[in-house]
This record gives C-alpha cells, structure tokens and sequence, in this order.
C-alpha cells in the first residue's frame, strides 16, 4: 500500500469529483426549477387577478365619485386623482407582464387613464366622469379576458 498519491493523480480525482458535482448541481437545478416553477396557466391567472384589482379599484372611484364623497374634492392630490395615478402603476405593471395584449390596446387603455387623470385634476369628478371611469374598468376586464367580448 502506498502511502503517497501522486499530485497527478490527485489532480484528476479532484477534477472528476468537480466535474461530476457541477453535471449532478445542474441536472438536479434543472428538475427543481421546473417543478418550481409557474405554469403559463399559472402566469396568466396572476396577471388578470392583478387586472381584476386595478378594474375593482377603478369601480370603487366610480361608486364615490357617485356618491359625491368628499375626499373627491379638487386639488392637487385629491383622491380621485390619487386612486387614478395608483391605477396607473397596476395597469402599467399588468400590461408589462401580460404578452398577449397588443401595443394598440396598451395605448389605449393608457391613453384613457392618462385622459382621466387629467380631467380629475382640473376638478371634474362627475356623473360622467364617473361613468367614463367605469367604462375604462370595462374596458380592463375584456382587455384580460376576464368578461367576453361583446
């Protein structure tokens, strides 16, 4: 029995052992990533789940501004204005994840929410405000899929 290795030798036992431990990290890496990870069905529900929040949000500012609630006074920062700019920040981050909505329709919804900011800040939190906000929540559910087209 030999009591000494030959550096040689110990030099392709550790590079096989490395090389051995990288391919079963990377196979074994690979099975718990895709166990792990979010099915397309997965990605699309959490996407319009996150559309179903800005939509309902939006409703909730058509039922106040209906009601004449006075946080929905003009200024700088009243709450229409307020709950219109945090719509805006949802809509933008469902859109960015949510492939299947077309660049026309993205402008679209956006151009509408940017309208409505606008008109909250000059103090037009109306019945037709109200009702243009509702329509924009419309316009959200069918653009995610979460009312069928009509």
């Amino acid at each position: 029995m030999a009591l000494y290795t030959p550096q040689t030798q110990r030099r392709r036992r550790l590079i096989g052992v490395a090389g051995a431990a990288f391919v079963l990290g990377g196979v074994l890496g690979g099975l718990v990533g895709h166990f792990t990870a979010p099915t397309p069905q997965e990605q699309v529900a959490a996407v319009q789940e996150q559309a179903r929040q800005t939509s309902a949000q939006l409703r909730v500012l058509s039922l106040h501004v209906e009601a004449g609630a006075a946080s929905l006074g003009a200024g700088g920062d009243a709450g229409a204005g307020l709950a219109l700019r945090r719509a805006d920040d949802d809509l933008t981050r469902a859109l960015e994840a949510a492939p299947w909505v077309t660049a026309d329709r993205r402008n679209a919804l956006r151009m509408h929410l940017h309208e409505l900011e606008r008109a909250a800040s000059s103090g037009a939190a109306t019945a037709p405000f109200a009702a243009n906000v509702d329509q924009l929540a419309t316009e959200i559910d069918t653009t995610f899929g979460l009312r069928p087209t009509s």
